[in-house]
């Protein structure tokens, strides 16, 4: 025998619908909180839409359930989800419903569902029926626990979903459990039928299928408190990452300073062969002994060196330290002869440099190095730090002091 338990005028077909009101479609009239009219282990399966809120002892009518059932009949309970406010002002639900609900009814320690499910510190395990030291009388296993949520829910990510369901009201407004009788010890049968639920034959029933139709039906909703909270957070996050992703440039930016001032620029290692021949041929008889940053290059004037090498020259190298992304910048270079005449000039995008980098340019003619005084190192569309690297020579002869010169290399391709 199947039972509709408070049914109203709409019993599921070959079911037995019972109800406290002869209604039509109603077979037997009985009141929910009395005895059922049925024999012992009589029952192989209930269905109990939206009734049992209305009961004055929920555990005096499971265990009712309990008694007319047979052992592995199948119970489905469709109830609202107490924490909805149109349920907490209504004053003919009697009975609370949520994910600790059909706890209650077990001793079980454990459920085939996600323990996140329904986890609460002070309860880990499943099985609450017996934490008031007392035997309930029954022994109601669920299966499966759906839950069936308002419109602007149903397209979330599932587990914040569940954390909203969890802490908010108006989240969810239906739960079903799918239930088993059990009234055999066997512990083993019970863990065999939690492993094959895919074939398990749960009662789904029209309402239940349009429940979760309907729940596609809805987009996700723009113009609620929630999803502007969504929009917010997503523009805060981003707003932080680009923060910590700036921090982690500067970061590394002045990682590359401090290695510069410690030990030189880091360049391959053609760039560095190159740069040391030229400053040791010009100007020592070593390599650099130290090196640091020079002034900052303006974008309305420029820094100056005076040019103390000798030989032919047709390209210039020049070492240079941005304090960040140069993006469309130029970094221009002007020869400046004896007669304070300018010779040649170019300007080059800044591209390609992280930080620490070596900028090249070709004159396309040949020059000698003794005929320039000055060479001047001037900017464009420069939004940041830059400057030309420089480091200390010793001299060649003794007793004189430690000159400064530009990290700057004039090349003579033959």
């Amino acid at each position: 025998m199947k039972l509709d338990i408070g049914c109203g005028p709409k019993c599921l077909p070959g079911f037995v619908g019972v109800d406290r009101f002869p209604l039509p479609g109603v077979q037997v009239v009985a009141d929910l909180d009395k005895p059922l009219p049925f024999e012992d282990n009589s029952i192989e399966l209930v269905h109990a839409a939206h009734s049992l809120e209305h009961v004055s002892d929920l555990m005096f009518t499971m265990r009712e359930l309990y008694r007319v059932c047979k052992h592995k009949a199948q119970i489905c309970i469709v109830v609202p989800y107490y924490e909805q406010k149109l349920n907490l002002a209504n004053p003919y639900h009697l009975q609370v419903f949520n994910e600790h609900t059909p706890r209650f009814w077990s001793s079980c320690s454990w459920a085939p569902i996600d323990k996140k499910e329904y986890y609460h510190p002070h309860a880990v395990t499943w099985g609450l029926s017996q934490s008031d030291n007392s035997d309930p009388g029954l022994e109601i296993r669920l299966l499966r626990m759906e839950f069936f949520y308002f419109p602007r829910f149903n397209k979330m990510d599932p587990d914040c979903r569940r954390e909203m369901r969890q802490h908010l009201t108006d989240v969810c407004h239906q739960v079903a459990y799918h239930l088993v009788v059990w009234k055999e010890g066997n512990e083993d049968d019970y863990v065999a039928l939690t492993e094959n639920l895919d074939s398990y034959p749960f009662l789904d029933t029209p309402a239940l299928q349009k429940s979760r139709n309907d729940a596609n039906l809805y987009d996700k909703e723009k113009c609620s408190t929630f999803s502007y909270a969504e929009e917010f957070l997503d523009q805060r996050f981003k707003e932080q990452y680009v923060h910590v992703a700036e921090c982690e440039r500067k970061l590394l930016r002045n990682e590359k300073l401090i290695r510069l001032l410690m030990a030189g620029p880091d360049l391959p290692d053609a760039d560095l062969k190159r740069f040391n021949n030229h400053v040791a041929t010009n100007y020592s008889r070593r390599e650099p002994i130290g090196y640091r940053v020079g002034k900052d290059i303006p974008t309305d004037g420029y820094v100056e060196y005076p040019v103390s090498s000798a030989g032919e020259c047709d390209s210039i190298s020049v070492c240079v330290y941005l304090s960040g992304d140069a993006h469309n910048a130029h970094l221009g270079v002007e020869l400046v002869d004896r007669s304070n005449k300018v010779v040649w000039n170019a300007i080059k995008v800044l591209s390609g440099i992280d930080t620490v980098g070596v900028v090249n340019f070709s004159i396309g003619e040949t020059f000698k190095q003794e005929n320039l005084a000055f060479i001047r190192f001037f900017a464009k569309d420069l939004y940041i730090k830059a400057n030309v690297v420089e480091c200390l020579v010793t001299p060649r002869w003794p007793l004189r002091s430690t000159k400064v010169i530009p990290y700057v290399c004039f090349s003579h391709d033959e």
